[in-house]
């Protein structure tokens, strides 16, 4: 018997190693169907799609509406510094207001209108001094009613008026005894702010206080026109919605806009502004051969790529290797363990994987519980229940002297397990030849 039990024990403990590997994995959890797992999300999901509905109905209204016109004197801005107020009433005394935007717009509406005023208002001085220049050449002088003009619309729209500064706050400018305009002297008074301007040979009202004596120069006013016929207005407020109805500011905006049928609202923006080209790139400094050459060499690159990257014949298909080692497999583990000091879960590992082989020796089954292995284990070998207990308890390993005495342990019970087994199994052989039933 011990002849026949050596190589069996040897053979089985060859393949110890392998056996962990081997071992079959439990079924993993079932794996929901698409349909399912979709319901299931849009369940949780839904609050979430009612607050984004809630958000668009909440944003749609503010990104459809238009961003209001917040200009100064912009003919359709309702704000306190829009015209809106003194285009309405334009409209309602019969006359249109032709709003432009750019300067060839304004242009075009003047020359389609040849007797309409033009007012020129441009707070941000966007109009260049060659959109001026032009300006007037085809606005004639007496069409010009000029808004708080600054020095460069004066120098070509107005070259005889000249700017005085600002008009200090305080009670609203009479319109003068020596006023020589008949709106001027109509609206009788003016609000006290804005721009002072004067000129030698226009015809001014609305002094501003304490320039209209013991100057040695002419005095400054408020509103003025040319002997050409150019309207200098200082103050913007004569126009604007929050100040339009106030002291004589009617009468002036009627009276200096409502010679004709029509009147040219241009308010200069950024299409009127002069964009400065800059330095030539470096495109344009390129000989004029450079675009050619390129466009050959790309064209050239590319047939070279499908010449090089063309396929020689059919893919060849070669099967890999997919099978790992479990030897390999249970090396790598260990490393893994030893490097991050995890003995007791080395030890763990090793326990489980002895209960199973011990389990499959035995003829337990994989469900069977601990006390049955070790009271199969105790009965096999001949050892005392609480021996083999002991064996497979790794609870106390933290060391790796633990461990290796642990592993060293294990393997002994294995061995005594399928020695005993080998043991019984040549008895009941041997058992069987004796009472002559085997052939």
């Amino acid at each position: 018997m011990t002849t026949r039990a050596t190589p069996t024990a040897d053979i089985q403990r060859s393949q110890r190693t392998a056996s962990p590997a081997q071992a079959s994995t439990p079924p993993g959890p079932a794996v929901p169907a698409t349909g399912q797992a979709l319901s299931r999300w849009l369940r949780k999901a839904w609050i979430w799609f009612v607050l984004a509905a809630l958000l668009v109905l909440v944003a749609l209204p503010s990104m459809l509406r238009q961003n209001p016109d917040t200009r100064q004197l912009s003919p359709s801005s309702p704000a306190p510094n829009g015209g809106q107020a003194v285009v309405r009433v334009l409209q309602a005394q019969g006359i249109t207001v032709h709003p432009a935007e750019s300067l060839e717009e304004a242009l075009a509406l003047a020359e389609e209108h040849p007797q309409a005023p033009v007012l020129f208002h441009d707070a941000a001085d966007h109009l260049p001094e060659t959109g001026l220049d032009r300006l007037s050449e085809e606005v004639a002088p007496e069409r010009r009613v000029l808004v708080e003009p600054g020095f460069q619309a004066l120098g070509a729209l107005a070259p005889a008026v000249a700017q005085a500064g600002q008009v200090p706050d305080g009670d609203p400018l009479a319109s003068g005894e020596g006023c020589g305009l008949p709106m001027g002297r109509e609206a009788q008074t003016i609000g006290a702010s804005g721009l002072a301007y004067r000129s030698a040979g226009a015809q001014a009202c609305f002094p501003v206080p304490g320039t209209e004596s013991g100057s040695t120069t002419d005095p400054a006013h408020a509103v003025l026109e040319t002997a050409d016929g150019t309207v200098v207005i200082g103050h913007v407020g004569v126009f604007a919605n929050e100040s339009a109805d106030a002291e004589g500011h009617p009468v002036l905006a009627l009276w200096s806009l409502g010679r004709s049928s029509d009147v040219v609202w241009y308010l200069p923006g950024l299409a009127d502004v002069a964009i400065d080209p800059g330095p030539p790139t470096m495109d344009q400094l390129l000989p004029d051969w450079v675009r050619p050459a390129g466009i050959w060499l790309i064209l050239c690159l590319a047939v070279l790529m499908l010449w090089r990257g063309r396929r020689h014949g059919p893919l060849a298909v070669e099967p890999l290797p997919v099978i790992v080692p479990a030897s390999e497999t249970a090396v790598g583990r260990a490393r893994l363990y030893e490097r991050s000091g995890q003995h007791g879960s080395a030890a763990r590992a090793l326990r489980s994987a002895t209960l199973l082989r011990l389990s499959r020796a035995l003829r337990l089954g994989h469900g069977a519980s601990v006390e049955a292995l070790v009271t199969a284990a105790a009965r096999t070998t001949g050892r005392e229940p609480r021996q083999v207990a002991a064996v497979l308890d790794v609870s106390h390993v933290a060391t790796a002297r633990e461990l290796v005495s642990a592993g060293r342990g294990l393997l002994d019970l294995e061995d005594a397990v399928r020695a005993g087994l080998t043991t019984d199994h040549a008895a009941a052989e041997q058992a069987s030849d004796s009472d002559g039933r085997t052939p």
